[in-house]
This record gives structure tokens, sequence and C-alpha cells, in this order.
């Protein structure tokens, strides 16, 4: 399959600057919004408030001279405080441009708006000499004796389209220079984000070849540590089963090549010489027998192992008495262990219902057993323990007394034809596919099992399987 390169137009490098400039643009649209757009009525407003807050002030210190002196001066505005008809107090720190008080005298027009207004307040903008535009703020109170009297502020609003003017002019310059460096930083930023992905990707083609001798290296993100990580383990075990592959093919080939070997040549030798003689013939006939049984069961053991492992499998669970069932494994075994003095002892506790597959369970322990012959230690016994767990669960034992298996090698040993020396040969009995068989079959049980051994004191195979299931 070839792989389809991108053009640099879809590449992340290009699209991560492409993010970056387009969130430097949105951001610095947004600040020309707030400062030409938004600025002229949020000062206005806010003045609003000040001058609100400043007569509210005035109000409560109305025999204060001196405080109302410095709230007017610190505020830059003018003020004056009328009972009735009569200025009570006149502060100015404006000049000629006070619109509300000039020369001791209050603006009529003013006042009398004031008094006027159903609110009992007055807002409004004025203009002096066609260029400053001042704020007029006043207020109607009522003193302790039920008597009213007016506060009147008037303030100067800078003008505001000169300072918008002058912030657009700075905000371009700013911008600009914003903009600039954002295409440089987010064209470092983007190149940062690329590389270890670039990297990967070039060391994944490699991978895709078939060629296994990868390394994903780490950079400077958790998220891209992480998929390195899960890519080296993906391309280390894609080697072994490259490996796993190589070995059987070969160890197929090895098993089948023998047996049609044997078959030829017994049959050339019919064919040749023990045509006539009746003994020989039968010899010859027996191995060509022996040899064709040995092929269908490894043919069967092989096709059972391809659906097993392919989760098509259907299991026939029911409740089943587990002891006969171990019984009935190592009984298989009578003729072997007759002629090599090999003992089998059974420990299982009465009464042992599982809930299972009879014959799968059965083909385990077959295949546990089997395996524990072709290890025995010098005391030539096996040993075959059955008894209850907690939490409704059965454990089962297969231990031999033999030479072990190394630390490195227990994950292993459930692979199919995997052998601890590395060396094949055909097995003696079987066809090399029991253990992975077994397998197979305890994770369609979903079984807990496994294998306890130290070297030259022997294994323990085990699995645990359910108790009967009530009704």
């Amino acid at each position: 399959m070839q792989i389809k390169k991108t053009g640099t137009f879809q590449s992340m490098r290009f699209k991560t600057w492409v993010y970056y400039v387009f969130f430097s643009v949105c951001i610095l649209s947004l600040l020309l919004l707030i400062q030409v757009v938004l600025f002229e009525p949020v000062y206005k407003n806010s003045k609003m408030k000040e001058a609100t807050n400043v007569v509210n002030q005035l109000a409560q210190h109305t025999d204060d001279d001196e405080y109302l002196q410095q709230t007017v001066i610190n505020n830059d505005g003018c003020a004056v405080i009328v009972t009735s008809s009569k200025m009570r107090k006149g502060i100015d720190s404006l000049g000629v441009s006070c619109l509300i008080y000039h020369d001791g005298k209050v603006n009529s027009d003013y006042l009398n708006a004031l008094k006027d207004s159903e609110t009992g307040e007055l807002s409004l903008m004025a203009t002096v000499n066609d260029t400053t535009e001042m704020l007029i703020y006043g207020k109607k109170f009522t003193n302790e004796k039920g008597k009213s009297y007016y506060v009147l502020f008037n303030t100067p609003i800078q003008p505001a389209k000169s300072t918008v003017a002058m912030l657009r002019t700075e905000l371009i310059y700013i911008s600009g220079i914003v903009l600039l460096l954002s295409l440089f930083m987010s064209l470092y930023f983007s190149h940062r984000l690329s590389k270890p992905v670039i990297e990967m990707t070039h060391e994944a083609r490699k991978l895709s070849t078939g060629n296994t001798d990868v390394q994903f290296k780490h950079g400077e993100f958790k998220e891209m540590n992480d998929l390195a990580d899960t890519l080296n383990f993906a391309s280390h075990e894609l080697g072994q089963i490259n490996e796993l592959r190589k070995d059987l093919i070969a160890n197929v080939s090895h098993d089948i090549k023998t047996p049609l070997t044997m078959i030829t040549a017994y049959a050339e030798m019919i064919r040749d010489i023990s045509g006539d003689n009746e003994k020989k013939r039968n010899e010859h006939l027996e191995v060509i027998l022996q040899e064709s049984e040995y092929l269908n069961r490894l043919v069967s053991d092989m096709r059972d192992l391809s659906i097993l492992q392919s989760g098509q499998v259907q299991l026939y669970e029911e409740n089943f008495d587990l002891g006969s069932v171990i019984r009935e494994a190592a009984y298989k075994f009578k003729t072997i262990t007759k002629s090599e003095n090999i003992n089998i002892e059974l420990h299982v506790e009465p009464e042992l219902v599982a809930y299972g597959d009879k014959f799968k369970i059965l083909e385990v322990l077959y295949n546990f057993i089997g395996n524990a012959i072709k290890h025995y230690g010098d005391d030539r016994t096996i040993v075959v323990n059955a008894f209850r767990q907690p939490k409704g669960w059965i454990r089962v034992e297969v231990i031999d007394h033999g030479t072990g298996i190394p630390h490195e090698a227990l994950n292993h040993i459930w692979e199919r034809y995997y052998k601890t020396d590395k060396s094949y040969q055909r097995a003696h009995s079987g066809t090399g596919l029991g253990l992975a068989i077994s397998k197979a079959i305890l994770d369609a049980h979903h079984c807990e099992y496994g294998v306890d051994s130290v070297l030259q004191k022997g294994s323990t195979f085990y699995f645990l399987i359910a108790e009967a299931k009530l009704d």
C-alpha cells in the first residue's frame, strides 16, 4: 500500500501557524473594537457615575467648607449648593469654563431645569467655545427639617474624539508590531509542535515497509511521549510477531515435511523391498499410519487453535463433575505412565461441580498433564490438585518436579511452537500446540490461569474455573 503524502497547505505545521496568526488577528481586532468603538460611550458613562458620586458627597457635607473645596478641586469641576432661590455655597476650579456658576452667580437656566425635573435629577451635556464638552449633573435633596436644597456639579469631558484618534494611531503601530511578532512566534511554535509528529511519521513510514528497527523519540509534550511509548511498544510487538511468523512457518514446514518424508520413504520401501514380505510390509505400513495420524492431529490442532483465537468458538457451558473430568484426563495417559513408570497423584476435593464447557476443560487438563509428563523429575511423579477457592472459584493445579522454566520465558510459553531453548525439534507426542490451545480455551471461559516455576524444582500450571451455577 502506497502512503499518500499531503501537501504543504495541509500539513500540521502550516495549519498551526495559520491558527496562531488568526488568533492574533482576532485579539487585535477585539482591541480595536474596544478602543475605538466602545471607548467614548464607556468613558462618558464613567464620568456620569463619577459626577453622581461627587454630588452625593457634597450633599452630605454642606457645612464643611474645606471638604467641599477639596472634593470639587480633586474632581476637576465647579459646584453650587442652593437653598430655595439663594445660593448657599459656590466652589469653582474651572474659572470661565464653569457653566453653572460665574462671578458669584448661579446660572438660573440649569437651576430652573433641575427644579422643574420630575425625577429630581438633571443630567445633560453642553459645549464651551465649540470645543470642550461639559457634563452638568444636579440633584434635589431634602434636609432634616423637610426643606429642599439643590446641588449642581459641572465637570469637563476630555475631547473623546481626539483621544480616540490618538488611540487609533497608537493601536495601528502596536498592531503592526504585534502582528509581525505573532508571525514569527507562531512559526516557531508550529515548528516545535510539528517536529515530533514529523519525526514519528518518518519512523512510521519505515515501520510500514516492514522495518521494525525503528525508535520513536520522546519530546517535550506528555501526549507525544505517550504516543511514542505506544508506537515503540507496537514496533517491538510487530518485531516479535515477525519472528514468531518466521518460526511458525519453519516449524510447521518441519512438522509437515518430516512425516511426509517418512511416508514417502516407507511407501517406496514397500514398493521396492517389502512388498512380498508380510511382516516387514506391516511394520512399514504401521509407520505410515502413525505419521499420517500425526499429520491429521497437527492439521486438526491448527484448525482448532485458529477457530479459538478468532473468537468464533461456541462453548457449550453447563454444570459438570470436575473430579470425574480430571480422572478421565489422567486415565488417557495410562499407557504412557505405565510404560515409563510415571505416577499421577490426584488430590481432588469431593463434590467439585464446575460450570463451563466440559469437553474443552477436558482438553485443557489433557494438555497440562501431557506437558507435565514431558518434564517429570527424578521422582517421576505428577500431582494434580483441585480445591475450592473463595468467591465461587475452583483452582486446578498440575505440578511436575522437572527442570522448570526460565523466568524470561514464562510469558511466552503460551505461544504456539514456543520453546525455551529456541532449538526446534518435533515433539515426541502431541503437536506443540497444546498450551496455545489451552490458553485460547481458558480465555474463552474468562478464567484466570498461569504458571509458577522454579528452575531445577519444577513447574505448576494452574487455572481457576467457576463453581456450578445454582438454578
